[in-house]
């Protein structure tokens, strides 16, 4: 019987309560695992989630079973063994492919090193005051790091206590001179790395054709029934191209007349089964059929992130109110101005080097923003105020490159096919 994942994260909570090894059962809520291969870990124990009607469950059984057998897992705390941990600037050089992979050690030595620069940045110090901060102190952590106060921060931070379901950093200590865990912990996380490796290899094969994805990312589409790993000419050929056909039509006409996202290709990815249309929330039209990634990317997203998207600004201008009025939705205006500001203001004639910007407050029309360089000068640190009109002529200024762009490469390469990249920030 499936179980919802509340039921199921109250369930393993109980069975584990008495477990020796530190747990989260909210991971059963979280899921940080599902786009990769659809399972939850706990040591090295995989969880498989299931969709039904739109909601994701679990089966009562594999739950029971795993609550089981990680409540009788027993450690013995003085049977511990050294953890040696890659040095750091082997972790800071691992290529993309690399960081794909599982590798608890590598992740604990990011947090650490990640933790002592914020750290710095917290304290106000520019960069040319860090010193030696990469260095390993006596208490084997880098910079002025404490032992207490990485545990302390780790703990306000939940993508700073979780491997595989549960909490090394409960566990590791420091004899003087090794990190030690025990070494039935150890080899757990060992098996875990091992089998979430076979899980991601399983989830990069093409489901139609057994081809391999170069990436595992790449090819996962979210269906009714949950992720299926399909390569784009398979997608190709059992999906359709939208031609644009709906543009100008609204939302609810294309909802009452049960018209179905999931017979066409994700007008944004253009790899992917789309799920859903896409609408404008303040005009109402249609923009097209997105998967359900690009979905959640255009709506959960920052709107900063989702404009710099290949495709994610000449998709907003889908909407016919939008295209025609020469605007965007009013939640990506102070973003179009924050690039603007990042690309065209500088601290002082001689810097080169794009501020950070930040939006503060809105005052009888006016939007103050602060720009900030004072990770490499400590001065570094002034307002600008933006009129509503200045913010309006910025936004109409974008769209109308956009538009530009797009056609002089489609009247130059009819048939590329070819999205405005990075016209926000190039």
């Amino acid at each position: 019987m499936t179980i919802s994942r509340e039921y199921a994260r109250s369930l393993f909570a109980e069975l584990t309560q008495s477990a020796m090894v530190p747990l989260d059962p909210d991971e059963l809520l979280h899921m940080p695992g599902l786009r990769q291969h659809g399972h939850v870990f706990f040591g090295d124990l995989a969880v498989r989630c299931y969709k039904h009607k739109a909601r994701w469950t679990y089966d009562e059984r594999d739950i029971r079973a795993a609550g089981r057998e990680m409540a009788s897992l027993e450690l013995r705390l003085e049977d511990v063994v050294e953890v040696h941990l890659p040095p750091y600037s082997e972790v800071a050089d691992s290529s993309p492919e690399e960081w794909g992979r599982p590798s608890w050690r590598r992740q604990m030595v990011s947090w650490m090193f990640n933790r002592a620069r914020h750290e710095l940045i917290l304290e106000g110090r520019s960069y040319d005051e860090w010193g030696d901060w990469q260095r390993i102190g006596s208490n084997g952590l880098p910079g002025e790091l404490t032992l207490e106060g990485f545990l302390a921060s780790s703990s306000r931070y939940r993508h700073m206590q979780n491997i595989a379901g549960t909490r090394p950093l409960q566990l590791l200590t420091w004899s003087g001179e090794h990190w030690l865990l025990p070494g039935v912990y150890v080899d757990l996380l060992d098996r875990w790395e091992e089998r979430e490796d076979e899980l991601v290899a399983r989830a990069s094969l093409c489901s139609s054709c057994g081809d391999r994805s170069p990436n595992w990312s790449d090819w996962r589409t979210p269906t009714t029934s949950g992720y299926v790993t399909r390569c784009p000419p398979c997608s190709g050929s059992a999906f359709q191209l939208y031609t644009g056909h709906l543009g100008g039509v609204q939302y609810e006409t294309v909802r009452r007349r049960g018209t179905r996202a999931d017979d066409y290709l994700c007008r944004l990815c253009k790899a992917s089964q789309a799920s859903a249309w896409d609408h404008c929330h303040e005009h109402g039209h249609v923009r097209g059929p997105l998967c359900g990634s690009c979905n959640t990317r255009e709506g959960k997203a920052t709107p900063y992130s989702f404009l710099q998207l290949e495709g994610g600004l000449l998709h907003l201008l889908e909407c016919r109110s939008c295209l025609t009025q020469r605007t965007l939705p009013r939640r990506f205006h102070l973003d179009v101005v924050r690039a603007h500001l990042q690309r065209t203001e500088r601290h002082g004639q001689r810097c080169r080097r794009q501020p950070y910007v930040q939006a503060l407050e809105q005052a009888h029309g006016v939007h103050r923003f602060r720009l900030q360089c004072s990770g490499w000068h400590t001065t570094g640190d002034w307002t600008k105020d933006v009129t509503a009109a200045e913010v309006t002529a910025m936004v109409r200024s974008l769209v109308d490159d956009a538009v530009a762009e797009k056609a002089t490469a489609s009247s130059s390469r009819p048939d590329s096919g070819r999205e405005l990249l990075h016209v926000l920030c190039p």
